[in-house]
């Protein structure tokens, strides 16, 4: 028989939760509320709904209020969040954008087209709503605990490329100095809008690139032809045409449990065009199931590696690379189980704060996963402690509250509510029309750059 769960076991959880809650300024309670409801409910058809759940002491408006009302210091969240991820390995993070669907919120401003899986708009995966660049630290390559520490909003004027590179340099300038992390990012990113603002910055991401890119060494002495100013460039590497490849600063092969033989090639010094400019990056050719006859298309990425006194191996770029997946699961449990699309706010700023809600959920999660006994339902099998997933957590913890407790004070008694003023007229809500982005004016460069 497994020994019982002691207090003792949920000391992490407290005092996790004990400093979020001092981050908070007002409507502090009822938001706290709020997270202890969305863990006991297993399924809400609506935002109201979440009142009935028995960590609520306060009625369904409470809910709307807090979100509406509800202030605290963002960057002590982030913080604490960060704090949280463990030192003891490399710590990888990735980045990637979650739509939270609005389609008829027509009340709700700052929306914009999105990607995503329904096909709302013209048929294609587009829809409209508002976008989220998601920074998650990837607990283990198999898993689907990736529980955020940085969620910012793409504002209509920003693209996810800005954003991302803001919060990779945010991850850069907030890390703790004994954490060796990097952050792995999807082909959207694998461009030279996002890797020239990294150059000279002390970080290490990667991100897939396309399969026909260009790049460039730099220029040698045999380049220049002796007249004019000296050439930046040299020869071009093209991805697609292997005569051009070279001589790999780096061959490995090895065999991997899930995708069968790998074999990396690393080449140094290459770089992308950018105005004139050489921006420098790491290039990885990546072959998985190598042993098959017919092995899938080979990927490609780019890396930046800010810190040259520590040398990245190919080999720890692939493992970067293999620990983004568990941003996908993540993404679907956040809509699924933890409500990200629930609350039809009228302002953008409280879906923020919604937001804020989750990702302070997903860390109580994960700091829960190894104290809470399973509670398993007749067709789910057990799972062990190191393969266990967030839905399995969620679905166990409300057991446990009595153990963990709460630093939400007791309801005050209030009178009556005074309700609506006498000759106060209604106003009717502002409609926001939903504006597309326009096309820039394709620039005279050359189609490399």
């Amino acid at each position: 028989m497994s020994n019982p769960i002691t207090q003792t076991d949920f000391t992490r959880l407290r005092r996790f939760r004990q400093q979020a809650y001092q981050a908070f300024d007002h409507s502090k309670d009822a938001f706290f509320e709020l997270l202890d409801a969305v863990i006991q409910t297993p399924a809400a058809n609506s935002f109201a709904e979440l009142s009935l759940a028995p960590a609520c002491q306060r009625q369904w408006p409470s809910l709307y209020q807090a979100l509406a009302e509800v202030s605290y210091d963002q960057q002590q969240l982030d913080e604490l969040s960060l704090a949280a991820v463990p030192r003891a390995q490399v710590a990888h993070f990735g980045i990637d954008v979650m739509s939270v669907r609005r389609m008829r919120s027509e009340t709700l401003a700052e929306r914009r087209y999105c990607h995503g899986a329904a096909r709302e708009v013209g048929g294609r995966g587009v829809i409209i709503g508002l976008p989220y660049s998601i920074t998650a630290w990837t607990s283990q390559r198999s898993s689907s605990f990736a529980p955020p520490v940085n969620i910012r909003r793409l504002k209509p004027a920003e693209t996810a490329v800005q954003v991302a590179v803001e919060q990779v340099l945010w991850l850069g300038l907030h890390t703790p100095s004994e954490m060796d992390w990097r952050a792995a990012l999807d082909g959207a990113y694998g461009n030279r809008e996002f890797f020239a603002p990294l150059q000279g910055t002390e970080v290490q991401v990667v991100a897939r690139t396309r399969c026909d890119r260009v790049l460039y060494r730099r220029a040698t002495a045999a380049d220049y032809c002796g007249k004019g100013r000296r050439p930046v460039f040299g020869a071009a590497f093209r991805c697609k045409d292997p005569s051009t490849w070279g001589t790999p600063d780096e061959i490995v092969s090895f065999e991997d449990p899930q995708h069968g033989r790998v074999e990396l090639q690393l080449w140094c010094g290459l770089g992308l065009r950018k105005k004139g400019r050489f921006v420098a990056v790491e290039l990885i050719r990546s072959q998985i199931h190598a042993e098959s006859e017919k092995p899938p298309a080979a990927h490609w990425y780019q890396a930046w590696n800010g810190k040259p006194e520590q040398l990245v191996s190919a080999r720890d770029w692939y493992q970067t690379i293999t620990h983004r997946w568990g941003i996908e699961p993540a993404n679907r449990f956040r809509k699924d189980r933890l409500y990200a699309a629930l609350p039809k706010v009228r302002e953008a700023a409280s879906s923020d704060h919604w937001l804020m809600a989750v990702q302070l959920i997903e860390w109580e999660l994960y700091l829960a996963r190894t104290a809470v006994a399973q509670k398993i339902l007749p067709w789910q099998k057990p799972q062990a402690p190191a393969e266990i997933t967030p839905n399995r957590v969620i679905q166990s913890l409300p057991g446990h509250f009595s153990q963990v407790g709460t630093p939400v004070r007791a309801v005050q008694p209030r009178g009556k509510a005074p309700g609506w003023p006498a000759g106060r007229t209604r106003s009717v809500p502002t409609k926001f029309k939903l504006i597309a982005k326009s096309r820039k004016k394709a620039a005279n460069v050359s189609k490399n750059e």
